[in-house]
């Protein structure tokens, strides 16, 4: 959708904010539509709370565009965490395929395992990933393979993405979000695809 204000109970089971019922959160909304292209469902939901919508989309818009990660590693995580919810897979495994991420590759991780066959970094990703989402720990093995293929930063930043998502993924599930219909999800697709500097669209 656009930034422009939507009719009741669109995006989830929370009536969808209007003018009348949060006034600041239209600056928001605009704020949302610059970085993503448009306002998701989910986004939309927080709405109510324009300065909670504005500070979560800022750790989104960083774990999407600010990482020093790549695009593939990124919707790797992103996949691993939302790989039961259906509102985050609807989103995101078109974009792992777009980023280089392999049918089978989505498979296993839809099964819950990380994939076979991928390079030592991409495997150390996801066995981190998995273990972030777990709550568990991770194993030393596994922080050895992430020291040997990723800086201090990057590694924060695999963490990051996935809290955020882990996040995202009980806002969605919490508050009902329902998943947009396929023509509105295909302008997210279009828009990952815009060459960007900074975090931002240059074309």
């Amino acid at each position: 959708m656009s930034a422009d204000w939507t009719g009741p109970a669109r995006a989830c089971n929370l009536p969808d904010p209007t003018p009348e019922t949060a006034p600041e959160t239209a600056g928001v909304f605009a704020k949302v539509a610059e970085s993503r292209g448009w306002v998701s469902n989910l986004l939309t939901s927080l709405g109510h709370a324009p300065e909670a919508l504005a500070r979560f989309s800022a750790v989104g818009h960083y774990g999407r565009y600010g990482t020093e990660l790549n695009e593939r590693q990124r919707e790797l995580v992103i996949c691993i965490v939302g790989r039961n919810i259906p509102y985050a897979w609807a989103h995101h495994s078109p974009l792992a395929l777009d980023a280089g991420v392999t049918e089978a590759e989505l498979a296993a991780i839809k099964a819950g395992r990380t994939p076979d066959g991928m390079n030592a970094a991409d495997t150390a990703l996801c066995d981190f990933t998995f273990a972030v989402t777990g709550f568990g720990g991770t194993p030393d093995a596994t922080w050895q393979a992430v020291q040997r293929s990723f800086t201090p930063r990057q590694a924060t930043d695999i963490a990051v993405l996935a809290a955020y998502y882990i996040a995202a993924g009980a806002l969605i599930m919490g508050l009902g979000v329902k998943v947009e219909p396929p023509e509105v999800l295909a302008i997210e697709r279009e828009w990952q695809k815009k060459p960007r500097v900074g975090g931002r669209v240059v074309a």
